[in-house]
C-alpha cells in the first residue's frame, strides 16, 4: 500500500507516539510518506534511529509516484482539506474522550472520510450511537513499546523515594483526568508517618501551565498528608519507564478518557492499575485492576471547567443530556487504602507481572494493516467534485 500519514511525530503526546510508531511499523512492508505538522524537539528524547527513519520518510515527496492510495490524518483538531488526488482515500484516526461526539466531526466522517479508526470499542460504540455508518468504523487499540516498557531492571531515578510504596499518576489538571479526586482522597487516607508516596507526572508542555504545584504545597502544609512528588519536566519514554518500574501502582481516576496509553505502559512495567470502571481501560486491564466505583452525572459539556468543546461547537445526540461517569472520592480512598495496607499486595504485583498485555506495537501494526486494507478495498466515499 502507498500511504501518507499527516500529523505530529516529534513530541511525547499520545498522537505523536502513535504516528511515529505507525509510520515506522508500516514502513517495513509498505510505501510510506509522512507530512509532519511539527518539528524535531530535542527535549522529547525520541530515539535517534527513529528520528533518522522519520527524516527519510518525510523527504520522500516523489517516492509515492502518482499519489498515495491512502492518506491517514491523525491530528487535533482534524484536518478537513481536500486530498490532492480524488483517487486517494482519506482515513481519520481520531481519539475522543466524551460520550457526546462533535457534530461537525460526525458529519464530515460520514460525508468526507473513507474510513475512521478509533482506539477503543468504548469510543466506537458512542460514535455508532451518534449515527456513523458502521462500515466506516474500525477499532484499533493504541500500542506500547515492549522494548522499553517491560520488567527489565533500570536505575532508580534520583527523585523516587527509597523503601516506600509508590503510587503514580500521569496526566494533567484537566477536569476529565480526575487529579482533583485523587488529591482529595490522598489527603484523607495517608499521613506523613506512612511509608507511602504519590508521584504526579504533569505535562504542561502539552496541556499548558496550571496551578497544580501550588495546590499540592497547600495540601501538604494544611493536612500533613503523605509525600507528594510533583514532576513537570519533558520526559522520554525511557524516563517514564524508569518511573513505572520503581512504582507499585498507577492511579487513573478519570471522568473521561479515550484509551489510557500510560496505564498500559505502566502495567507493562509491573504497576498495579487503579482505574475508573465503565471506560476504555476495561478493554485491556483484564482482571488485575482495582476498579473505582462510578457515579453517572449530568455535565455541561460546553463549560470551561469541563474543557471539552471549543466555543461554537455542537454535539450529536442533541436529544440527550451530556453525561460522564465520575469516580467517587470514597472509592479512591478505599482502593488506595486497600492496596497499601493489604497483606497480599505482593500477590497483586505478581498477578500484574504475569498478565499478558496484547497490544505491543508489533501486534497493533498488524491490526492497522487489516483495517487499512479493508478501507482500501471498500468502495470509496463519493465526495463530489472540487
Amino acid at each position: 500500500m502507498k500511504i501518507e500519514i499527516i500529523g505530529k511525530f516529534y513530541d511525547n503526546h499520545s498522537l505523536s507516539i502513535i504516528n511515529r510508531n505507525l509510520a515506522i511499523g508500516l514502513n517495513e512492508k509498505h510505501d510510506i510518506l509522512i507530512t509532519p505538522l511539527d518539528a524535531v524537539d530535542p527535549d522529547a528524547g525520541v530515539k535517534k534511529e527513529h528520528l533518522e527513519i522519520l527524516d527519510e520518510l518525510s523527504s520522500k515527496e516523489t517516492k509515492l509516484g502518482e499519489e498515495a492510495e491512502l492518506q491517514i490524518r491523525h491530528s487535533y483538531p482534524p484536518i478537513w482539506r481536500w486530498p490532492v488526488s480524488d483517487k486517494t482515500k482519506v482515513v481519520f484516526i481520531q481519539p475522543w474522550e466524551w460520550m457526546k461526539i462533535p457534530f461537525e466531526w460526525q458529519y464530515k466522517w460520514e460525508q468526507f472520510a473513507d474510513g475512521l479508526i478509533v482506539p477503543s470499542k468504548w469510543l466506537g460504540d458512542h460514535i455508532l450511537t451518534a449515527g456513523l455508518n458502521p462500515k466506516k468504523l474500525h477499532v484499533v487499540p493504541n500500542g506500547y513499546d515492549n522494548t522499553i516498557f517491560n520488567h527489565e531492571p533500570v536505575e532508580k531515578p534520583s527523585f523516587m523515594p527509597k523503601d516506600t510504596f509508590v503510587f503514580t499518576y500521569v496526566g494533567c489538571a484537566q477536569w476529565r483526568k480526575g487529579l482533583d479526586i485523587l488529591l482529595n482522597a490522598w489527603q484523607k487516607v495517608f499521613k506523613k508517618a506512612d511509608k507511602v508516596a504519590l508521584v504526579i507526572k504533569d505535562t504542561p508542555q502539552i496541556y499548558g501551565a496550571n496551578n497544580v504545584l501550588n495546590e499540592i504545597t497547600k495540601i501538604q502544609y494544611s493536612t500533613g498528608c503523605a509525600e507528594i512528588i510533583y514532576l513537570d519536566d519533558n520526559y522520554s519514554a525511557e524516563d517514564m519507564a524508569a518511573i513505572f518500574k520503581h512504582s507499585n501502582a498507577v492511579v487513573h481516576p478519570y471522568r473521561a478518557e479515550g484509551f489510557g496509553m500510560h496505564v498500559q505502559e505502566a502495567m507493562a512495567c509491573g504497576c498495579i492499575p487503579i482505574v475508573s470502571e465503565f471506560g476504555p481501560t476495561d478493554e485491556f486491564v483484564g482482571d488485575v485492576a482495582l476498579k473505582l466505583d462510578m457515579v453517572r452525572k449530568n455535565i455541561n459539556i460546553n463549560s470551561g471547567e469541563v474543557f471539552a468543546l471549543k466555543p461554537g461547537d455542537a454535539t450529536t445526540m442533541m436529544s440527550t443530556y451530556a453525561t460522564a461517569f465520575e469516580p467517587t472520592v470514597d472509592s479512591v480512598h478505599r482502593m488506595l487504602n486497600k492496596l497499601y495496607y493489604s497483606h497480599t499486595k505482593e500477590e497483586f504485583t505478581e498477578k500484574v507481572k504475569n498478565f499478558k498485555l496484547e497490544n505491543t506495537w508489533e501486534n497493533v501494526i498488524l491490526k492497522y494493516e487489516s483495517a487499512l486494507k479493508t478501507i482500501l478495498d471498500n468502495e470509496g466515499t463519493q465526495r463530489g467534485t472540487k
